[in-house]
């Protein structure tokens, strides 16, 4: 019989309102800076104009990550893993050159970041890895190594662009899988351990991450030259106070604040909406982490519950850098608030997801009619692979 569940519409609705919430966000703390600078044609609407443009595109991916039969996406992770990291190289080699940084292959406003897609490719690989060889990752040396070594390269790759951010959010989001998927608790320890030493070692042959943390511990330091951001971020939020300055009131976006439509724009709509309107946007965020979290415990199939655990970890560990850089909780990492900043490649990625999971949601056993050949693979997956201990399966694999 086929096992269809009632679509998540709650959390259609949370996405919809963080898309529509940056869409506007994006041109009221855009539209001074669009209209003053020659490479957008003097245009105010400009980064609007693109964000719609990206809006649909996302809308189109989330409408056919919803509709696709995410269980046969295990097919496809490992080779979408060898992809992500040859795309990763290539940027190094070919990518397109932005502020010293290589980030992105394609031409004109058609770009698209590798280590967006490398996301989602580990998601799925480490999935789909766990599910068929789940028991492994309990041994160091047949399991957990080799994953924490793939965990390494992506990271690095993503870091030499360099991109610190999202090479922690990546390599967090394999440590949570890890840990969903029921590896020992002294082996992520050891994990953890050995990627604080490679971080500090990575701020310390980078003179201007080192200037970052300066900035962070203490911001009036240099409030003029390191700490310029920070400082403005803080002055932002500081001025909406408990409602804010009214929308499209806010001082910040005339050539104060940088980043004010990106990594930042957390502190344009803090300014502008106040505490209340933050608050808003940060309760809306826990909303969407925990539907994720609430629907991988619920799936019964393996495959599906650990791609929404990934997801879901993936959202909510970008989500909390973002934040915890705009209130200074955390030094500057350069990682955008999904759904809300301007960008093309991570709106898209992150309104795929959402598909994913409301797919994941209607379908929690997973292929609703198994054929034969799927049925015997369930077995082997049950059998010798998915581990009954793993801690994302709640009470339904112990």
């Amino acid at each position: 019989m086929r096992e269809k569940h009632p679509m998540d519409v709650s959390l259609l609705i949370a996405a919809a309102l963080l898309v529509a919430c940056g869409i506007l966000f994006i041109y009221d703390a855009s539209f001074v800076r669009a209209g003053q600078a020659r490479y957008t044609g003097f245009d105010p609407q400009f980064f609007l104009k693109r964000q719609l443009l990206w809006a649909g595109v996302g809308t189109v991916a989330l409408a056919v990550a919803m509709r696709l039969p995410y269980w046969k996406l295990d097919r496809l992770a490992v080779g979408s893993m060898a992809v992500a990291i040859l795309l990763l190289v290539a940027v190094l080699v070919v990518g397109i050159e932005s502020h010293g940084a290589k980030r992105a292959l394609g031409h004109g406003m058609f770009r698209f970041q590798p280590a967006e897609f490398a996301k989602l490719a580990l998601v799925l690989f480490l999935a789909q890895w766990l599910r068929t060889h789940g028991r492994r990752v309990r041994h160091l040396t047949e399991g957990f190594l080799p994953l924490a070594g793939l965990l390494a390269v992506v990271g690095v790759l993503i870091e030499q662009e360099p991109d610190l951010g999202t090479a922690l959010v990546v390599v967090g989001t394999g440590v949570m899988m890890l840990f969903l998927g029921g590896a020992r608790k002294r082996h992520l320890l050891m994990l953890l351990a050995a990627g604080a030493l490679v971080v500090l070692v990575m701020i310390a042959l980078k003179p201007y991450r080192g200037n970052r943390v300066t900035a962070w511990r203490d911001p009036m330091a240099d409030p003029q030259g390191d700490s310029y951001q920070v400082v403005h971020s803080l002055i932002a939020l500081g001025s909406g106070g408990p409602l804010g300055v009214g929308l499209g009131q806010g001082r910040q976006k005339y050539f104060y604040l940088p980043a004010e439509h990106t990594d930042y724009i957390l502190s344009t709509i803090g300014e502008e909406l106040g505490l209340v309107g933050t608050l808003g946007i940060l309760l809306l965020f826990f909303f969407v982490a925990m539907r994720g979290f609430d629907i991988a415990h619920n799936t019964r199939d393996p495959f599906g519950s650990l791609v929404a655990s990934g997801l879901s970890s993936m959202i909510a560990l970008q989500a909390i850098l973002n934040i915890g850089v705009v209130t200074n909780v955390l030094p500057a990492t350069g990682v955008p608030l999904p759904f809300i900043s301007y960008g093309g490649s991570s709106l898209v990625l992150t309104m795929f997801a959402m598909g994913l999971l409301v797919n994941i949601s209607q379908y929690p056993s997973g292929a609703p009619q198994a054929s034969r050949e799927g049925r015997r693979r369930d077995e082997v997956s049950a059998d010798r692979g998915w581990d009954r201990r793993a801690r994302v399966s709640g009470h339904r694999y112990r």
